[in-house]
């Protein structure tokens, strides 16, 4: 039986998002492209953004969930 190697699901860089989801509602769901270069699905629920990003013929989606006001790291900060 041969092993499964295992999944290295770590980031090699940080991307900065901002520009592309600066017009994303408050607390829907993003599906992005998997080169992150373009939205592919906004929904309410993470599925349905799921399903959008397919229809949009994007199989393996990148899924963010926007922060409502006040949420969020930098939130507390003034």
């Amino acid at each position: 039986m041969s092993e499964k190697k295992p999944v290295n699901r770590e980031t090699t860089g940080v991307r900065d998002l901002s520009d592309l989801l600066k017009d994303s509602p408050p607390g829907v769901w993003v599906a992005l492209s998997h080169d992150e270069k373009r939205i592919v699905g906004t929904a309410i629920s993470m599925q349905a953004a799921a399903y959008q990003a397919q229809l949009n013929g994007e199989e393996n989606p990148l899924l963010v969930r926007m922060p409502l006001a006040g949420e969020g790291l930098a939130a507390g900060v003034r």
